[in-house]
């Protein structure tokens, strides 16, 4: 059974017993720092479309161009 990480918080308190950090300010910094380095690489391979970036044990980002909707507006008081 996996484990599931509920959160920056908790992903940043796994790392700091993990690395044996002393001080959470330095779990933070790495937490940043990698989820810093997924956004520029998705921003980077915008114009790819289909581009992936697998993590094993935590998720596929994929980067994916989608037409436009245009749809009708419809408000809740509204009964069809």
């Amino acid at each position: 059974m996996r484990a599931s990480l509920r959160g920056r918080a908790e992903l940043t308190a796994r790392v700091q017993q993990a690395l044996a950090l002393l001080t959470k300010k330095e779990a933070e910094y790495i937490v940043d720092a990698v989820i810093g380095s997924l956004e520029a690489t998705l921003l980077n391979n915008l114009e790819a479309d289909g581009f992936a970036l697998k993590l094993g044990s935590f998720g596929k980002f994929s980067v994916r161009h989608k037409r436009g909707f245009s749809g009708r507006f419809r408000s809740r008081a509204t009964r069809y």
